[in-house]
């Protein structure tokens, strides 16, 4: 069995994708042929690109679908008390299996003490809190969207922000909350070494696979597939590696035929294969 720990669903067309839709529907067909038990969907809110998946409106979507849980999310840098007290809710409800926080696709500072709050919340419900790292997409602003264009161009208003999303910014967070599990999500691509480093110290810490290239684009090339490999195999050597490494998609980024390549790349032991695949985010999420 399978656990997909980072996916995404829209209801609008995908553009330059492998897949021009990532409906939940989709997400059902991909399910059933790739034997995915639980897919973990993340709601969105992201302000430069005036779009998003809010809490409710997911919740909405999953609603009697036992196949998904989702993990709920904020926008910090808006009106942080009224989403506080949103995932408050969601929590005490037992509706979400964790949080989400886009560093850099909204302006903060993971370490800063006014949204510690946050992270107090996660350790009273006991729940992960997952935050972006890595490289941040271009935004892609509204009217180049009413053109049907993938992208903004040579420069977004999103990539003065990029620092905010490195794997470097959480170390003071997971040191002082200890007792808080913490997902550096996409192996922290391209800042692999600080990620590493984050874990090496801070056995709270946690990662996945997810969002490693753009799946059916030039991005993906064996060459690439070989970095990533390699990477991957230096963050299995790390204590206790094999055990906070997780499956992820980042669908309908990376696709699942993509990511399941990469993990089969690794050449495993069936138990520590089934420790990525399954058994970490099961733990992870009390299944």
């Amino acid at each position: 069995m399978i656990i997909d720990i980072h996916a995404h669903t829209s209801n609008h067309k995908m553009l330059g994708l492998h897949s021009q839709t990532a409906s939940i529907d989709d997400l059902e067909m991909y399910a059933k042929k790739y034997n995915i038990e639980k897919i973990v969907l993340m709601a969105t809110y992201f302000p430069f690109k005036g779009t998003g998946l809010s809490n409710y409106e997911l919740l909405k979507r999953i609603q009697g679908k036992d196949l998904f849980l989702m993990f709920g999310s904020l926008d910090i840098s808006s009106d942080f008390e009224k989403g506080l007290n949103e995932l408050e809710e969601l929590a005490r409800d037992k509706k979400i299996f964790g949080i989400k926080l886009y560093p850099g696709y909204q302006i903060f500072d993971c370490a800063d003490k006014n949204i510690f709050p946050i992270y107090e919340l996660a350790r009273k419900y006991n729940l992960p809190v997952k935050f972006h790292t890595g490289e941040l997409h271009h935004c892609c602003p509204g009217e180049n969207r009413k053109k049907g264009e993938f992208r903004c161009g040579s420069y977004c208003r999103i990539d003065k922000y990029g620092d905010l999303s490195m794997p470097k910014n959480i170390f003071p967070v997971a040191k002082k909350f200890s007792d808080v599990t913490f997902i550096l999500s996409h192996l922290g691509n391209p800042y692999f070494d600080q990620l590493q480093e984050v874990m090496r110290e801070c056995l709270n810490v946690y990662t996945d696979i997810s969002g490693q290239f753009v799946s059916a684009t030039d991005e993906d090339t064996p060459g690439y597939r070989e970095v990533i490999k390699k990477e991957i195999e230096k963050f299995l050597n790390l204590s206790h590696g094999i055990d906070r490494i997780m499956f992820g998609t980042d669908f309908p980024i990376q696709s699942y035929k993509d990511s399941l390549e990469i993990i089969d790349s690794l050449n495993l032991s069936d138990l520590d294969k089934d420790k990525i695949l399954y058994q970490n985010a099961k733990k992870l999420l009390k299944l």
